[in-house]
């Protein structure tokens, strides 16, 4: 299954709104699940990036469609990397 890295921003919603955080992560995780795929690491960051996430998707498609969703809730902003790993590229 492919392998993507997300990094983002938290908004001004999900900083006011911050009591829900334990919620929110709840919740990342189960539409993550809910979706076929497998959150592997969640870290919040400190620097350029609020958070960094390593997740299985069965496609990119559907990464999407959960990305789009998770960005309706008003509170991040993501960029999103294809990961690839070193043994598939020789």
């Amino acid at each position: 299954m492919p392998v993507y890295i997300v990094l983002g921003k938290l908004t001004n919603r999900a900083i006011e709104t911050n009591k829900s955080i334990k919620e929110r992560d709840a919740m990342v995780g189960k539409t993550i699940r809910d979706a076929g795929g497998t959150l592997l690491s969640y870290y919040y960051t400190i620097g350029r990036y609020d958070f960094v996430a390593t997740l299985e998707m069965p496609s990119a498609e559907i990464l999407t469609r959960v990305l789009l969703e998770m960005s309706r809730w008003g509170t991040m902003i993501t960029e999103t990397m294809t990961a690839i790993n070193p043994v598939d590229m020789y």
